[in-house]
């Protein structure tokens, strides 16, 4: 049987994978993509599991997403793990909603549910599957806790048949059944016609684009707003059924994410933040590494004309060495020192959480671009690549 592993980035996925198969696992890359791909046995079960990238959505707006998609569609997996971060449900559930509606078996694998306790927050599994409609156990990938039961979940499932769950108001069931029944498809693939997604634009007929311009007009939004809000009244109403939660204490860590993460207030802290690391990285510290490299590379220019002189060297090969590849050198080694301390600032705020928080705040923004939140780090480094490559080429015109 083949059993496939999703779960958003950071929820624990590769731990749970690697309990699940020990050492018995392959490692590659999906066809026309750099994306590792891990296949392994299932200790006890010798079912194949495979470990889908980590993604919040099976919309295509990045590769990862492209791959997780196009496997489960194409390759249609007998059963799926769906591995679910307790710690933050609202985001994880997402994701959930979408592999409901795949008719395929899916298995919640409710993971850190023993952090919330630190919190006074408790889920309560039982409600939970009834409120979801499939199977939910709690583990602790980090732990190891859970892993016999959730097996015994899974030889429990083989074979289960599922009917997918209406989650929507009545107005948008009443659509997305109408495009059910005219092409004879699943419910997650009639969500992605009305949506207008790219990869079914074969099925766009007259009927579907009134079904569309009908909820847009009721509802004044674009249609993906219009069931991704949907999708999110849904899981808020879920999470409200199945958390209780006790009064405690307010951590300094909580006082600081009411204050860095604070809806109007975060991205200008963003900001500020980025500002400051730009400024140590470049200003304070970078400027007095760019002086010491390039008064080390000067001095040794130096030297190294005048040896070169003294052995009878013709000013053209002299002028070639010191001028041009010594030179050149200490203009790229120049900015080096600059990198190293900006990596070392963006792994300090990765180390406290604050990088993983901004780049799910940024999600929504970048979307709109066709990037993910993930592209934050990389567009920050890009800038300062940029910027140093500008300045080598200015000071070699000089």
């Amino acid at each position: 049987m083949k059993i496939a592993l999703v779960g958003n980035q950071n929820c624990g996925k590769t731990t749970l994978f690697n309990l699940l198969t020990g050492t018995n696992q392959k490692i590659g890359n999906w066809p026309g993509v750099t994306i590792e791909r891990k296949i392994g046995k299932i200790k006890d079960l010798k079912d194949d599991l495979i470990d889908l990238p980590g993604i919040y959505s099976l919309s295509p707006y990045t590769i990862e997403e492209e791959v997780s998609r196009k496997f489960v569609l194409e390759e249609k997996p007998n059963m799926i793990i769906n591995i679910v971060d307790s710690t933050s449900i609202e985001r994880s559930l997402y994701l959930t909603t979408q592999l409901m509606e795949l008719n395929i078996k899916v298995i919640i694998a409710l993971n850190m549910a023993d952090r919330l306790e630190a919190k006074g927050i408790h889920i309560d599994a039982e409600k939970l599957s009834k409120e979801i409609g499939t199977d939910v156990v709690i583990i602790s990938a980090l732990k190891g806790t859970g892993i016999d039961a959730l097996k015994n979940i899974i030889r429990k499932n083989k074979g289960k048949q599922v009917v997918s769950k209406e989650i929507f108001k009545s107005d948008i069931e009443n659509e997305i059944l109408k495009i059910e029944n005219q092409f004879g498809i699943n419910r997650f693939i009639a969500i992605k016609i009305l949506e207008n997604d790219k990869m079914y634009q074969d099925y766009q007929t007259g009927q579907v684009k009134n079904s569309r311009q009908r909820l847009e007009e009721i509802y004044k939004m674009d249609i993906e707003e219009i069931i991704a809000n949907s999708r999110y009244d849904y899981i808020v109403g879920i999470k409200n059924r199945v958390t209780t939660i006790k009064f405690i204490k307010e951590t300094i860590s909580d006082k600081l994410d009411k204050i860095f993460l604070n809806k109007i207030f975060a991205f200008p802290i963003f900001l500020i933040i980025m500002f400051l690391v730009y400024y140590l990285s470049v200003g304070v510290v970078g400027s007095f590494t760019v002086d010491w490299v390039t008064g080390v590379v000067d001095n040794f220019g130096e030297m190294l004309r005048s040896i070169l002189i003294n052995l009878g060297a013709s000013n053209w090969s002299v002028s070639l060495v010191v001028d041009g590849i010594i030179a050149g050198t200490g203009a790229v080694l120049g900015f080096v020192p600059q990198l190293v301390i900006l990596f070392l600032c963006i792994s300090i705020l990765e180390t406290t959480g604050y990088m993983s928080r901004v780049t799910f705040l940024l999600d929504k923004l970048f979307k709109k671009f066709g990037l993910s939140g993930e592209t934050l780090v990389p567009f920050i480094v890009g800038l300062r690549m940029l910027s140093s490559c500008n300045n080598v080429y200015k000071n070699n015109k000089r």
